[in-house]
């Protein structure tokens, strides 16, 4: 009883708060770093050719759900020429 009231309380402080944010940001950080290296070796496996002008557009995506749908879009791309319209729709 009394170690769950200890951390009730070591919860509430600011240094505890402020740990648990930076290691969230690094957690999100590391799932976009993630969600960018499949997407690019989607686009190396499946569109090599675009590859070079899909990297540059790719890594300035911070959006972890822009990044899913675009994994999803170029995955799902039948043709280089539709890959190539999705990444260039995205801002350098």
């Amino acid at each position: 009883m009394m170690q769950t009231n200890n951390y009730e309380i070591l919860r509430n402080t600011w240094i505890y708060q402020e740990i648990q944010q930076l290691i969230q940001t690094e957690i999100q950080q590391q799932q976009r770093d993630e969600h960018c290296q499949i997407l690019l070796s989607i686009v190396q496996a499946r569109f090599p050719r675009i590859l070079a002008q899909a990297r540059p557009r790719i890594i300035q995506i911070q959006d972890q759900a822009s990044l899913r749908t675009l994994i999803v879009q170029i995955g799902s791309a039948r043709t280089e020429k539709e890959a190539r319209q999705q990444i260039l729709q995205l801002p350098l």
